[in-house]
């Protein structure tokens, strides 16, 4: 027997898929900012696949949250790297 309900990895990419025409109408650094949020929501389409909803938009909001968290932490890691070595090479030159 057929399948009667699309796959979870179907209907997100069905609804990423409808973001095309708004991807469109953005500017084409914007365009990079929307892709990466899209990859953002495939990469965790098995989180997103865990919560109990009839609709895809809150999954996907959420991975896009997570998505933009993950990068802030990066961000925030690198910032407090550059201060460590910025600190230490202060140290350093002053006796």
């Amino acid at each position: 027997m057929g399948r009667t309900v699309p796959t979870w990895r179907t209907r997100i990419e069905d609804e990423l898929q409808n973001l095309d025409g708004y991807r469109r109408a953005l500017p084409s650094s914007e365009k990079l900012l929307l892709d990466e949020l899209r990859n953002g929501v495939r990469h965790r389409r098995t989180a997103g696949g865990m919560l109990p909803a009839h609709e895809v938009w809150k999954p996907m909001l959420l991975s896009m949250v997570m998505e933009l968290m993950a990068r802030n932490a990066k961000l925030e890691h690198r910032l407090q790297v550059l201060e460590s070595q910025r600190e230490a090479d202060h140290d350093r030159l002053d006796p």
